[in-house]
């Protein structure tokens, strides 16, 4: 079982061309950081913003991040969705701001791809 976890608190540039993990983990940063909406020829990529200013609903966030990583990153499944804040515990939790963590499995029939 392959697994990757992609913390979005520490910083990444975009590589074109990248391949393997380095291309999966890309991939995966892009979803989370695209707006649902905003590419023009695709305007179901990516993820909704409608949770940013309504009550927090942890569940709801979490099935929301874990159904567009599987659906427009196919080669993987979610298994562990957290938070972190982008501070210290207390002044994050006062600004406000969840950055993810994800641990994700590469299915077994793309196994090849990672060779």
């Amino acid at each position: 079982m392959k697994r990757l976890t992609v913390d979005m608190s520490l910083p990444a540039t975009v590589q074109i061309g990248a391949t393997g993990l380095v291309g999966l983990a890309q991939e995966i940063r892009t979803v989370l950081a695209t707006r649902k909406g905003s590419v023009p020829l695709d305007r179901d990529f990516g993820l909704t913003w409608d949770p940013v200013d309504m009550p927090m609903n942890m569940q709801h966030l979490i099935a929301e991040i874990g159904q567009g990583l599987e659906k427009y990153v196919p080669r993987i499944r979610v298994v562990d969705i957290q938070f972190m804040n982008n501070a210290s515990d207390l002044d994050g939790a006062v600004e406000g701001r969840l950055i993810p963590k994800e641990t994700v499995e590469i299915r077994e029939e793309y196994y090849g791809d990672f060779r």
